[in-house]
C-alpha cells in the first residue's frame, strides 16, 4: 500500500514546553536584583 500525498496529516510546529523559573517567580532577577542563577535570567527552565 503506498500514501500518497493528499492522504498525509499537514504539519504543524510545536512549540516548545517552557516552565516559569520556580527561584525567581519567571522575572529573570532574584530578591537582590540579580540575575538568576538558576534560569540565567531567562525566567523559564
Amino acid at each position: 500500500m503506498t500514501e500518497h500525498q493528499d492522504d498525509r496529516a499537514p504539519l504543524v510546529d510545536l512549540a516548545p514546553k517552557r516552565w516559569q523559573c520556580c527561584h525567581c517567580g519567571g522575572t529573570g532577577v532574584d530578591s537582590y536584583s540579580e540575575t538568576c542563577l538558576h534560569c540565567e535570567g531567562l525566567g523559564f527552565c
